[in-house]
């Protein structure tokens, strides 16, 4: 039972990531299409919105923590799995 939990969050995890991915990437396609040369330079922050200054910082911020999270995972295997062996 333990196994089909973590099997679940792992999962759930991985939907909401990708769920993030394509709202971020919308968004930023919308400043894309309607980018004007007026407002400043191309994805300067002078020249977005602030919805898409937060899309923007979220896409990296969201990076960083999948790596963090691969890192987490890659150490929990290594602990569990070979350094006890």
């Amino acid at each position: 039972m333990k196994t089909l939990n973590r099997i679940g969050w792992i999962f759930t995890i991985i939907v909401i990531d990708v769920v993030l991915y394509i709202t971020i990437g919308l968004i930023l396609m919308n400043y894309e299409d309607f980018y004007n040369e007026s407002e400043g330079e191309y994805f300067s922050l002078a020249s977005m919105t602030l919805i898409e200054k937060i899309a923007f910082i979220s896409y990296y911020l969201l990076i960083v923590a999948n790596i963090l999270l691969i890192i987490y995972a890659l150490y929990k295997i290594v602990t569990k799995y070979i350094i006890k062996k």
